[in-house]
Parts: structure tokens; C-alpha cells; sequence
């Protein structure tokens, strides 16, 4: 009889209560709904619309195809926003498509530079900056265009009808994307120069654009740049040098310009040089000093 009450009491014992496995259960089934739970998670995460591109955002391109610039990126919509993104951690963390902008900036040679984001909640950010072409130099087998640092554009099978010509250069070798290598490397800087600073003045002042009515650009031996202008029916021969004030003199070209006062007086010649900017009409007669319009500290008359 003891014996029957000591084998009940050490299988008691033994025996795990009801509680000892509900809480063993519930131990079990933590891990089990964590994992549940992040997997559904995951699956949503992965395959809800609201975090697939659904917009494509350009900014500031203004002269190079959009759709070029969307189809060198490798980026397309409806496609997960983290497909490509990140690149190093700096990237990630900052919301960048890295590959994508290394890949615009290797294939597209009229962006500079490219800036491509993510935008909460389905929309990505191209930031663009571009090219700006300031002329056209010939080559053997057709044209090309450059920026201001000289960089190539565009090669181009026909002449560029509204960008000036670059004279007196000779290429010694070209490649899209890269800055072109020529013999009289004075020359081209000179010209470059002198277009970088027609632009800033086109920008700085409203009206005609100056660099529209430029045909060509010839940069000289002696450091004189000549612009051949056609205002209306006039042809207008600019001579300039590449100085410190040579923005503020084509602001005050463009001020000429825009208010007329050379309009009636034909063709002839405007010269930058020095302190006191003047206009030469071409005449077979002797031009007197009535004839010409000067401009000094005062202005123009």
C-alpha cells in the first residue's frame, strides 16, 4: 500500500501540470507569429502599389530629351522604389539612385550632373543640370558643339542654325562627354570666355537674347575677339577682348540693343575695347565723331 502511494506520488511529480504546458506552448507560438508576422510583412512591403514608382519627376531639363534621360537611368515605373537604390551607405541613407546618376552621366553628354531621389511615398526625383552649348566647331565629317569648359555636346551631321560657329580652331581629337582637344587651345579659351559672359549678360537682362543674333566667333592672334551680329537687316561686327569687364560690356551691348539707338544707323562696327565703347556705321564717306554712337561713364549718345 506504501508503495502503490509512493509510485503515485513521484508519477505527480513527474507528470507536467495543465499551466507547465500552455506556458510551453505559448513559448512555442511567440517565434511562430513574430516570423508570421514579419513574412506578411515582407509580402506587403514587396507587392502593395503604394511602394512601386508611380511618378517619374524631371527637374531642369530644358534642352536634353526627357525620355532620354528616363531610358539611360535604367529606371521605369511601377518597379519597386529599392530596385537600384542606394549604392554606398552614404547614398542609401541619403535617398540616392547611384548607379542610375553614373550611368546618365556617362551616356547622356548633355548633363553635367544628375541628381536622382527617392520621394515618399511613390515618386522619384531627377534633378538635372545641363550642358549649356555656347557654339559649333566644324570637324571632317560634320559639326559639333561645346560648353563652356569645352566639353563635347553633340556631334551633329549639319550646321547647327542657332548656336555661332567657333573659327580659327583646328580639332586634334573629339569624344562625346569629354573636352575637345585642339591646336590653338588660346584661341578656343578666348572664345569660351567671351561666350560664358554673353550668356551670364543674356540672363542678367531681359530682351533680345544676344547669344540668338551671333553667328560667329573669331578669336585672333592678338587676343581680339570679333562677334558677327545680324540685328534685323544690319550686320554688326562686335570687337572685344577677354577682360574683367567684358559681362558688363555685353550688358551694356544688350542695352543698345534693346533700346534701338542703332537701329537706323545700318551696318557697321561696335567696339568694347577701353573705357569708352563705341559704334562705327559703315559709310563710304568719312565717318565724323556726330556720327558715331559713344559710350562713356555717362552713358550712351
Amino acid at each position: 500500500m506504501q508503495n502503490n502511494n509512493q509510485k503515485k506520488a513521484i508519477r505527480q511529480i513527474c507528470k507536467p501540470s495543465e499551466q507547465t504546458k500552455k506556458k510551453h506552448k505559448a513559448k512555442l507560438s511567440k517565434p511562430l507569429i513574430i516570423t508570421l508576422c514579419i513574412f506578411i510583412l515582407a509580402l506587403l512591403f514587396l507587392f502593395l502599389p503604394f511602394f512601386r514608382i508611380q511618378t517619374i519627376e524631371i527637374k531642369n531639363a530644358d534642352f536634353v530629351s526627357v525620355e532620354k534621360i528616363i531610358e539611360h537611368s535604367g529606371i521605369k515605373e511601377n518597379q519597386h522604389f529599392l530596385q537600384g537604390f542606394g549604392g554606398k551607405l552614404n547614398d542609401f541613407f541619403g535617398g540616392h539612385y547611384a548607379k542610375a546618376e553614373e550611368n546618365i552621366r556617362k551616356s547622356v553628354p548633355q548633363v553635367s550632373d544628375i541628381s536622382i531621389t527617392y520621394s515618399f511615398p511613390n515618386t522619384i526625383v531627377f534633378d538635372v543640370e545641363e550642358r549649356i552649348a555656347i557654339g559649333w566647331i566644324k570637324i571632317p565629317d560634320g559639326y559639333c558643339t561645346i560648353d563652356s569648359k569645352g566639353v563635347v555636346i553633340e556631334i551633329l551631321n549639319q550646321e547647327p542654325d542657332d548656336l555661332p560657329v567657333i573659327k580659327g580652331v583646328r580639332i586634334i581629337n573629339i569624344n562625346l562627354g569629354k573636352q575637345i582637344d585642339v591646336d590653338q587651345s588660346a584661341y578656343l579659351e578666348n572664345a569660351m570666355y567671351t561666350m560664358s559672359a554673353l550668356i551670364e549678360a543674356d540672363l542678367d537682362l531681359e530682351g533680345q537674347k544676344l547669344l540668338n543674333t551671333i553667328h560667329e566667333i573669331e578669336p585672333t592672334i592678338n587676343g581680339n575677339i570679333y562677334l558677327y551680329m545680324v540685328l534685323h537687316e544690319q550686320d554688326i561686327v562686335v570687337i572685344c577682348n577677354q577682360s574683367r569687364d567684358l559681362k558688363n560690356n555685353f550688358l551694356w551691348l544688350k542695352q543698345l540693343v534693346n533700346s534701338e539707338a542703332i537701329a537706323d544707323k545700318g551696318s557697321g562696327t561696335i567696339d568694347l575695347r577701353g573705357k569708352t565703347r563705341t559704334f562705327k556705321p559703315n559709310s563710304l564717306n568719312e565717318v565724323t565723331e556726330s556720327e558715331e554712337v559713344v559710350e562713356t561713364d555717362g552713358g550712351t549718345r
